[in-house]
């Protein structure tokens, strides 16, 4: 066992877990040190697991694809929502835009009630009324809206530009003794590439990453690098570089030369240093905390070319919200190793699928690249693929190497009809007037749906709007779960109405 890599060790201790067959499963961010297709798997074996799971996790695809409830943490109280991670945070923004409202109508309740108080105070003819309105305002509970969550925004510092071309391998021969992962590698990046590195755990991932960022010797071949390009590389062994002696403003002043205090503290806030966390000795920093400070080093001057070995790892949401902005905003060129889809389908413009020695690059989003290996794996030919299952967009349509032919259309005759001609354009007038009459229908219904969705959402917008609705706690709950529904049905109903009347317009323009 001490033989293994940390993401094997990782993959055996959950075996062990599993082969014990708990009743309650307790996982603490178990796709850390996990590859993308050891991901992958873990979600789709753990929801078909016949037991109860307690999950933390910054994974937000890995919730969103196993979890059925999510307890938020927050504002010193636990909150349970049903669904997966979307679902959660639609159903916490409805809820802060409940508690507001209720909030805004309360104070104007206690101003109204605390004028009136005033005005009629010490009128005896109002006395008992006055006093109703004390007591009641003694009783009330008032609501008390969460702290704002705090949300930083810092202008991330610009590389240097290079060339059009980044770095190219050709031929590279690398092996561990008799161990060889590349015979014959070939491999170019050129100027704003994005790429994300996937594939099975000991492919080569994170050797190819060594190779492009200059830490790792090859065997036989060339690298060459463009003008100007220089590179940086974080992996989880940097944080090992970090002076444990050293306070968290220091590290990052240390190498910030020419920056003022408040701009060091604005990069550190970013990375939620903040108040007293910046005098912190990096020596009692957590894990988390070391690897955001790291991430942070790399930002001060971010090199042209930017290697990332699973930057998330360890970082919890808002964290990696924070570095996911700074990645997109980002314009130099970034090679990626992460099992985190959520940061591969917002960053990523490539993917490169390393496996068998090759280095494959698609030339599209995480989702495409998805797609594709799909119709590799059911062994459908290219040219069939487009017309199996349409391509999701991000993909360039030369990587599939496919044209669908449009169909051809008869060339019409621009002398006088005949009566064979107006026959035939009759009939298939009749035709399409048939093929369509079901979808015309359906879009009359949908319209009259859609019109009494709309009614009835501004009616409930309305009432929210009427403070006594809050008084009744079961009327006010019944209200609000049909709002939800009601923000549910709006946009299914208007995508069914467009949808229909597209395609009962293209059956017209066909029968032409």
């Amino acid at each position: 066992v001490e033989e293994f890599s940390g993401g094997w060790l990782m993959r055996l201790a959950l075996a062990k877990l599993l082969l014990e067959k708990p009743d309650v499963l307790l996982l603490d961010e178990p796709t850390n040190h996990l590859d993308l297709e050891s991901v992958t798997w873990l979600e789709g074996f753990l929801r078909g697991y016949e037991v109860a799971i307690v999950l933390v996790s910054h994974d937000r695809a890995f919730m969103d694809g196993l979890a059925d409830h999510v307890a938020e943490i927050d504002q010193r109280k636990v909150t349970v929502y049903t669904g997966g991670y979307k679902s959660y945070l639609d159903q916490r923004e409805l809820a802060l835009e409940q508690l507001r409202a209720a909030y805004d109508n309360q104070v104007k309740m206690i101003a109204e009630n605390e004028r009136f108080i005033e005005r009629f105070r010490y009128k005896s003819s109002k006395a008992k009324l006055v006093q109703s309105r004390v007591k009641a305002m003694e009783k009330l509970e008032r609501i008390v809206l969460p702290e704002a969550r705090r949300e930083v925004r810092f202008s991330f510092p610009q590389p240097p530009r290079t060339g059009e071309m980044v770095i190219s391998l050709k031929g590279i021969h690398k092996a561990y003794g008799d161990h060889v992962i590349y015979e014959d590698l070939n491999f170019s990046l050129f100027r704003g590439d994005k790429i994300a590195l996937v594939g099975p755990n000991g492919a080569g991932k994170s050797t190819l990453m060594k190779m492009l960022a200059g830490v790792l010797d090859y065997e036989a071949g060339e690298i060459k690098h463009g003008a100007h390009v220089s590179a940086s590389y974080f992996a989880q062994h940097q944080l090992q570089a970090l002076n444990l002696r050293d306070t968290v403003f220091g590290e990052l002043d240390g190498i910030a030369p020419g920056w003022t205090q408040s701009e060091v503290r604005r990069l550190l806030g970013a990375f939620l240093f903040v108040g007293n966390d910046v005098e912190k000795k990096v020596s009692v920093l957590s894990g988390g905390e070391k690897c955001r400070l790291a991430l942070a080093k790399m930002l001060v001057e971010p090199a042209p070319f930017m290697c990332l070995d699973e930057p998330t790892n360890h970082l919890d949401i808002e964290s990696s919200d924070i570095l996911e902005k700074a990645l997109i905003g980002f314009d130099g060129t970034l090679a990626l190793i992460t099992h985190d889809r959520h940061l591969i389908r917002s960053v990523a413009n490539k993917i490169v699928d390393v496996r068998d020695g090759r280095a494959t690059v698609y030339d599209g989003d995480y989702d495409y690249y998805l797609w594709k290996r799909e119709q590799m794996a059911a062994g459908s030919a290219a040219s069939d693929a487009p017309k199996k299952s349409p391509r999701p967009s991000g993909g360039q349509a030369s990587s599939a190497g496919v044209q669908q032919e449009k169909p051809k259309r008869e060339r019409r005759s621009s002398g006088p009809k005949s009566k064979e001609q107006k026959r035939a354009e009759a009939e298939a007038r009749n035709r399409a007037s048939g093929s369509t009459g079901g979808g015309r229908k359906r879009l009359a219904q949908v319209e009259k749906e859609l019109a009494q969705v709309q009614e009835r959402h501004d009616q409930i917008v309305e009432a929210m709007s009427d403070s006594s609705v809050y008084d009744d706690p079961e009327k006010f709950q019944a209200l609000m779960a049909e709002y939800a529904e009601v923000k549910k049905t709006l946009p299914r109903l208007e995508e069914e109405w467009v949808s229909l009347g597209d395609a009962i317009e293209r059956a017209e323009r066909e029968s032409l």
